[in-house]
C-alpha cells in the first residue's frame, strides 16, 4: 500500500512538472506575482519637457515652473510636485500605443513622435483608490497628463536625482513643432437634427446636417455644411442618418450608418457595409458618438387584449458597429460598485418595495441628450397608470468617456450666459482659441479672452428646431484632413 502511495505521489509530480514546463502554466511565476511587491518604476525621474494637448488647465507659465521637479518612487511610496502617496499598490497593462493615445487623450502618438506598437500604462493605487498613472514608453522616459498637459521625464542618473536643470537652455524643447501646429489649429464637426415639412411624403420627421467650423492661427474660416452626420472614427470617417419607408401602409424609420470610401468617394457603397437598426415607427437621434448613437424611439405597439393601438416611446443607446443589436444598458456602462449601491436609491431616486420592477425599466430606457454645454445622461420611467405617458430624468452621473469625449467647456456656461444671456448651449475648442455659442435662432462664434468670451467673428442663423446631436473636436493636422472630407 506505501509502495502505491509513494508511486502515486510520483506520478502526480512528474505530470504536474511538464504541465507547468509545455502547458504553458508557469506555477511559480503565479505566486511570485502574488508576493511581488517591487514597483515597476524606481528612483527619481525629471521632467524634462511638456507638451500642450488641449483643454489644458494650466498655462504655459505654470508648465514651465514643473521642468526640473522630480517624481520619487520610493519602494510603496510615490511623490511628485508636494502630492505623497504611501502603500501604493501598482497596476501595469500592455495597450496598443495608437488606440491608447487616441481614445484617451485624444491625439495620435505619430503627431508626437511616438513609434513603439505598444505602451505599458502603470496606474497607482492607495487604499484601493486612484492616485496616479503614467506612460512608459521605455527605460528611461514616461509620460504623465497633467491637467491637459503631457509631461516628459526622464530618469535620473542617480538616485538622489539632485540635478541642475537650466530652464532657458532648454526652451527648444518645450514647443514641438507637433504642439506648435496643435496650438494653431482647432475645428468642430457640429451634427444637427431639423425636422422637416409635415407634408413632404416618404421622408422621416427629421434630417440631419453637419456644421465644420473651423480656426487656423486665431482666424476663422468660414462655415461649411454637409448632409446627414459626418462622423470621425478611428477607421476613417462614417456617415450616419436616417431612411423612411413605407411598410403595409405604415410609415417606418430605419438607422443607418456606413463608412466612406475615401480613396474613390464617387464609387458606390458596398451594401454590405452598411449597418441598419431594426425597422422603428419614428426614430429621432439624440446624440452620435464615436462608438455608439442615442436614440429616442417611438414605436405603435398593437395591443390584442383591448384591441387598440398605442405608442412605445423608448431611449437607446446603439453600438455604432452593431446597430441590429440590443441597445446597451445603463447598469453596464456605470462602475460595478455604483451599480449595486447607490444606482437604484441614490442616483435613480427608487424606493426599495418598488427597485426591482423599475430598476429594469430604466436600465434598458437610456439616452444622452445635450443641455447647457454638456452631454449627459437621460432616463425615461413608463407611469404605471397610462400605456402612452412617461417621465424623462437626468441622471445625476458623468457621462462615461466611452460615450462621449472630450467635453470640456471653458469659459463656464454662466460666464457665457453673461455675455449671451439667451445661450442654450456652448462648445469650447481643446486649444482654447474660440467658443461655439448657440440660441434656439443663431449660432455665434466668439474669441476666448483670459476667462471671458472676446470678439464675435460667425453668426449663422438657425432654423427653426434645429439641435445639436454630435460635436467633435480636432487639432493640429487633423484639421486639414478633416476639412476636405467635409468638402
Amino acid at each position: 500500500m506505501k509502495k502505491a502511495l509513494c508511486l502515486l505521489v510520483i506520478v502526480v509530480s512528474i505530470i504536474i512538472f511538464i504541465w507547468s514546463q509545455y502547458a504553458g502554466l508557469t506555477l511559480s511565476s503565479q505566486v511570485l506575482h502574488k508576493k511581488l511587491t517591487v514597483s515597476p518604476i524606481q528612483g527619481g525621474w525629471i521632467v524634462e519637457k511638456y507638451v500642450s494637448i488641449g483643454g489644458t488647465t494650466i498655462d504655459d507659465e505654470k508648465a514651465k515652473q514643473l521642468l526640473g521637479k522630480v517624481a520619487y518612487f520610493r519602494g510603496d511610496t510615490v511623490e511628485f510636485n508636494g502630492n505623497i502617496s504611501k502603500d501604493v499598490k501598482y497596476k501595469v497593462k500592455s495597450v496598443n500605443t495608437k488606440s491608447y493615445f487616441w481614445n484617451s487623450i485624444k491625439i495620435s502618438a505619430k503627431s508626437l513622435g511616438i513609434k513603439n506598437t505598444d505602451v505599458q500604462i502603470i496606474t497607482i493605487n492607495s487604499n484601493d483608490t486612484f492616485f496616479d498613472e503614467y506612460i512608459k514608453l521605455n527605460d528611461l522616459t514616461l509620460i504623465k497628463n497633467y491637467e491637459g498637459t503631457l509631461l516628459y521625464f526622464h530618469k535620473a542618473k542617480d538616485s538622489s536625482a539632485n540635478h541642475s536643470y537650466n530652464k532657458d537652455n532648454n526652451t527648444k524643447i518645450l514647443i514641438s513643432k507637433a504642439e506648435k501646429e496643435i496650438r494653431s489649429k482647432s475645428g468642430l464637426l457640429l451634427g444637427l437634427r431639423y425636422e422637416n415639412p409635415q407634408d413632404d411624403v416618404g421622408l422621416s420627421k427629421y434630417s440631419y446636417k453637419t456644421l465644420w467650423i473651423s480656426s487656423v492661427n486665431n482666424k476663422m474660416l468660414p462655415i461649411l455644411e454637409t448632409k446627414d452626420l459626418l462622423l470621425p472614427r478611428q477607421d476613417g470617417f462614417w456617415k450616419v442618418g436616417i431612411s423612411n419607408k413605407i411598410k403595409n401602409g405604415d410609415s417606418k424609420d430605419i438607422l443607418w450608418s456606413y463608412p466612406i470610401n475615401l480613396l474613390n468617394p464617387t464609387k458606390p457603397i458596398n451594401s454590405k457595409k452598411i449597418k441598419y437598426t431594426k425597422t422603428e415607427g419614428s426614430i429621432a437621434i439624440k446624440f452620435v458618438g464615436s462608438n455608439y448613437v442615442s436614440t429616442d424611439t417611438v414605436q405603435d405597439v398593437n395591443n390584442n387584449d383591448l384591441e387598440k393601438k398605442y405608442s412605445n416611446n423608448k431611449l437607446k443607446i446603439f453600438p455604432m458597429d452593431n446597430l441590429m443589436g440590443e441597445p446597451i444598458k445603463l447598469t453596464s456602462i456605470l462602475p460595478r460598485e455604483i451599480e449595486k449601491a447607490t444606482l437604484p436609491g441614490t442616483i435613480l431616486n427608487i424606493n426599495k418595495s418598488t427597485q426591482d420592477e423599475k430598476l429594469e425599466k430604466v436600465d434598458n430606457n437610456l439616452g444622452v441628450i445635450r443641455r447647457s454645454g454638456r452631454w449627459i445622461l437621460r432616463g425615461r420611467m413608463p407611469q404605471s397608470n397610462s400605456e402612452n405617458s412617461f417621465i424623462d430624468f437626468d441622471i445625476p452621473y458623468a457621462t462615461p468617456k466611452s460615450l462621449t469625449t472630450y467635453d470640456n467647456l471653458f469659459p463656464s456656461f454662466n460666464v457665457i450666459k453673461t455675455k449671451v444671456p439667451s445661450a442654450v448651449d456652448a462648445y469650447s475648442s481643446p486649444n482654447r482659441d474660440f467658443v461655439v455659442v448657440l440660441t434656439n435662432t443663431e449660432l455665434m462664434v466668439f474669441s476666448i479672452k483670459g476667462y471671458n468670451l472676446g470678439e464675435k467673428s460667425l453668426t449663422l442663423e438657425f432654423k427653426a428646431g434645429e439641435v445639436p446631436v454630435m460635436s467633435q473636436w480636432a487639432t493640429g493636422s487633423y484639421v486639414d484632413e478633416w476639412q476636405k472630407k467635409v468638402k
